[in-house]
């Protein structure tokens, strides 16, 4: 897989898939809308919402992994814009990725099983961890 860092976001194409590093083993990711926006589902908005590029990366580099899915990218756009303002979030079963995958016409758990094989889960690092006894 290609990855482009998106500097101008007029590269991206609607449907793509964008992301930003939010530390070193997760990534938060969303959809391009037909209006440049990104289509995410979001902890820190509550849901599912539509964000100006700059408000989505917070500062961080954008990632532009191309277009991922099965689905006509037209039919992607669509079923993202279908779900703004769906309110939830979980981080175990309603996250970004999973809208991601959904979105798509991807299996909804498809890459979230790749990225746990790939990085410890933060609860396996502090279970590992050696904690000192003062």
């Amino acid at each position: 897989m290609i990855v482009t860092i998106i500097t101008d976001f007029g590269t991206a194409n609607p449907g793509d898939t964008v992301s930003i590093q939010l530390f070193p083993a997760a990534r938060h990711e969303g959809i391009v809308g037909h209006d440049g926006y990104i289509i995410s589902r979001s902890r820190r908005f509550g849901g599912v919402v539509a964000l100006a590029p700059s408000v989505f990366s917070d500062g961080r580099l954008r990632d532009n992994h191309g277009y991922i899915g099965r689905l006509d990218p037209e039919e992607t756009v669509r079923r993202a814009e279908d779900l703004i303002g769906e309110r939830g979030y979980d981080v175990m079963r309603h996250n970004c990725v999973h809208f991601v995958n959904w979105v798509n016409g991807l299996h909804r758990d498809a890459r979230m099983s790749d990225n746990f094989l790939q990085h410890p889960s933060l609860s396996e690092v502090a279970r590992n961890f050696i904690w000192p006894r003062w």
